[in-house]
């Protein structure tokens, strides 16, 4: 995200940073941890992709809402962002419900009430497809709740400003504290609730990157980065059997820990993206790679759980090495996500 996006109604560089997260997520992240391209252990380091895209929701929201002046009734608000966000959800879940029925029940049939707990269990984007699903089709839907719920609570959440003295260093403490705090709470559906929580402070700060580029300084972001990195060993060392540098533990639900490893690694991202100035990070937006992901990143999110599925379900009986698999799941997911994104910019009044 280049931090020129108030001066303008929709940053390239903006849909050039979605684009590549959403690359990132489907290539590396999921090709590390569905298929274990890399180990495990040392790819837990790799896990700091959702903070950036909540970043860019509220970025994102900043420039659709609060930059025009004016505001947009709440419950249009609320059905257009449902309409773009459970549309091409509840495309993908009847597929994966409709693939589970035929897989398990081919030769026998399934009764009309396995055939409705099916796709009830696929169309609740809470249960996921639970106890009707099958290799790899429902492990991303995590993200689909609690980015409905940070969403929905945008436009209550969202800042008008900042006051100067609330620097990157403070806000850093105060969201600590909360994720810590949040974090002994045992919540009705819990990970959902500690999810958006979580992710929802990183759509705030997204609002206020985009509401006043050049707001913090470089050396405020490296400041916050050292402090992070000094954060995670520090706590590593004094409480060897109560934390772990295994960030994939920490993850699901998102603890203090989880939260100090993703201020540093979201630190060194904004750090780059200054350095590299918001003409190189433009052209991003150009690089025929990315413009997949740009066009229909949600699309292809959802799909990659069928692609890495058939993928998988192809090669693993051959005993293909994760290495064929891996591109052939990205090539399948990428095909599917486009087939499936006119989904996205369907508009319901």
């Amino acid at each position: 995200m280049t931090e020129a996006a108030a001066d303008k109604p929709r940053d390239i560089g903006l849909d050039a940073a979605r684009g590549a997260l959403m690359a990132y997520i489907v290539i590396v992240i999921h090709g590390t941890f569905w298929l274990s391209v890399i180990p495990p252990g040392p790819g837990s380091w790799l896990l700091f992709e959702m903070p950036p895209v909540f970043i860019i929701t509220g970025a994102a929201f900043f420039l659709g809402e609060l930059a025009k002046g004016r505001r947009t009734p709440y419950p249009k608000f609320l059905w257009r962002r449902a309409v773009r966000i459970m549309l091409p959800y509840f495309a993908y879940a009847l597929a994966c419900a409709a693939i589970v029925l035929v897989v398990r029940y081919q030769q026998d049939g399934a009764s009309a009430q396995t055939i409705w707990a099916a796709v009830w269990a696929w169309i609740n984007p809470i249960t996921r497809g639970g106890g009707h699903t099958m290799y790899m089709l429902s492990w991303h839907l995590w993200f689909v709740p609690p980015f409905l719920l940070v969403t929905a609570l945008m436009p209550f959440i969202a800042p008008r400003g900042a006051p100067l003295w609330l620097r990157p260093w403070l806000l850093a403490l105060i969201g600590f504290a909360i994720v810590l705090g949040a974090h002994q709470i045992n919540f009705p559906q819990n990970e959902i609730v500690q999810n958006a929580i979580f992710y929802a402070l990183w759509a705030i700060f997204g609002v206020l990157i985009a509401s006043a580029p050049g707001r913090y300084k470089t050396w405020e972001y490296a400041l916050v980065l050292l402090l992070s990195l000094a954060g995670i060993f520090a706590a590593n060392l004094a409480f060897p059997g109560r934390v772990t540098l295994d960030m994939q533990h920490n993850k699901f639900p998102p603890d203090a820990m989880f939260f100090l490893f993703c201020c540093a690694w979201m630190m060194l991202l904004l750090i780059v993206v200054r350095l590299l100035g918001d003409v190189r990070v433009d052209k991003l937006a150009h690089l025929p790679v990315l413009k997949p992901f740009m066009s229909a990143g949600y699309s292809i999110y959802l799909w990659q759980g069928l692609g890495y599925t058939i993928a998988a379900a192809v090669g693993r009986p051959q005993h293909w090495s994760p290495y064929v698999i891996w591109p052939l799941a990205i090539a399948i997911t990428i095909i599917l996500g486009l087939i499936a994104s006119p989904l996205e910019r369907i508009r319901v009044r």
